[in-house]
């Protein structure tokens, strides 16, 4: 309605007010159509100088104003709404029977990897690329001797000397004093002793 009586002329909005029986006086085109808003005198008057084109009669509403102000409502009292109690299930005449068998579970459809990957490059439109496979080097004689080499040199223990396994800590030298403060503070935290002091 708004867009409507923007439409109109500052001249006709003041003949609407007019006969609305409301002093139009000397204002602007947003005061005018403020005033006829806040009137609804004025607001039949708008209705009547101009009637909507093709359209019904609109009904007044059955008091649904959403700009009214809320209802009291009196919080102190207390309605209580009826619970029904459940009813207990009726139990059905025939006597239970033995649980049926289980549904077969659908056959699981095991795909390879490679399938998956085959799948994967069709859906993203490109081409697949197999992977490719890497031998491990075999250690020769020649190789072998050149590490043993290395390792004595360097002071580590060859892979093939290696005992597999747990691996055992390094081997730590340790001055007396050292000893000395590490029993104290064992004894102070109930820690247990190891073996090396």
């Amino acid at each position: 309605m708004d867009t409507k009586l923007r439409a109109l002329k500052v001249q006709e909005l003041k003949e609407i007010l007019s006969k609305a029986s409301i002093p139009p006086g000397n204002a602007k085109k947003q005061d005018l159509i403020n005033k006829i808003l806040a009137n609804p005198p004025a607001i039949d008057v708008f209705h009547t100088l101009h009637p909507p084109k093709n359209s019904k009669p609109v009904p007044p509403p059955d008091h649904d104003d959403l700009l009214a102000p809320p209802e009291e409502v009196d919080w102190t009292v207390e309605v209580s709404i009826p619970v029904e109690p459940a009813s207990p299930p009726k139990k059905s005449e025939q006597p239970p029977s033995s649980p049926a068998p289980a549904a077969p579970a659908p056959p699981t459809l095991v795909i390879s990897e490679e399938d998956k990957r085959k799948a994967r490059a069709a859906r993203f439109g490109t081409t697949y690329v197999e992977p490719i496979q890497q031998q491990p080097k075999k250690a020769t004689g020649e190789n072998f001797d050149k590490l043993k080499a290395r390792a004595e040199r360097f002071g580590a223990v060859p892979s093939a000397t290696k005992v597999r396994g747990k691996r055992t800590a390094p081997v730590e030298n340790v001055d007396p004093e050292e000893q000395e403060r590490r029993r104290k503070r064992a004894e102070r935290f109930g820690l247990p002793l190891s073996g090396k002091a």
